[in-house]
């Protein structure tokens, strides 16, 4: 018993406070100012909601947009590639519609032109020739004839 001590302490300060002021707030005052507050959070959750709302079918229109405008991309695409496709077989039937002949290199034809050419003078000379009787070149046989009286009017025209 002799190993347990024991201490007092006494608190000198008053444990309450008296409250100085005796005026108690109104209750319905309060509760009128609590349910206007109350009220008003009430109004800004609904502003709140409506735009989330709001924003959220402006977001719903915008991707709709895109997905039309994807939509109507894909469609003319594939109405393009139709058209070039038609106008590809249009074409590829006009060229085959087309002669030969034009698709010719331009020296081709040009001596496509001059074998013609060498073709008609042989044939003109066999021809001559034939009726004549002659042999060896035919430039040396010709027998120049005589040019035609001129007339005023034929040398207006000449001319």
């Amino acid at each position: 018993a002799g190993n347990f001590s024991v201490t007092r302490y006494h608190i000198s300060e008053p444990y309450v406070d008296r409250e100085v002021d005796g005026e108690q707030p109104d209750a319905r005052l309060a509760a009128a100012e609590e349910g206007k507050r109350l009220e008003e959070l009430r109004r800004e959750a609904e502003r709140e909601r409506r735009e989330q709302l709001e924003k959220a079918h402006l977001r719903g229109n915008h991707a709709l947009r895109k997905v039309h405008l994807a939509q109507d991309r894909e469609r003319l695409l594939k109405e393009l590639e139709q058209m070039q496709n038609m106008d590809r077989m249009r074409r590829r039937q006009i060229v085959a519609q087309m002669p030969p002949h034009i698709f010719v290199p331009a020296y081709k034809r040009m001596e496509i032109k001059e074998e013609w050419q060498r073709e008609l003078e042989f044939a003109f000379e066999d021809m001559y020739s034939e009726d004549r009787k002659m042999k060896g070149d035919l430039i040396l046989q010709f027998e120049p004839q005589p040019l035609p009286a001129p007339s005023d009017r034929s040398q207006d025209n000449d001319l």
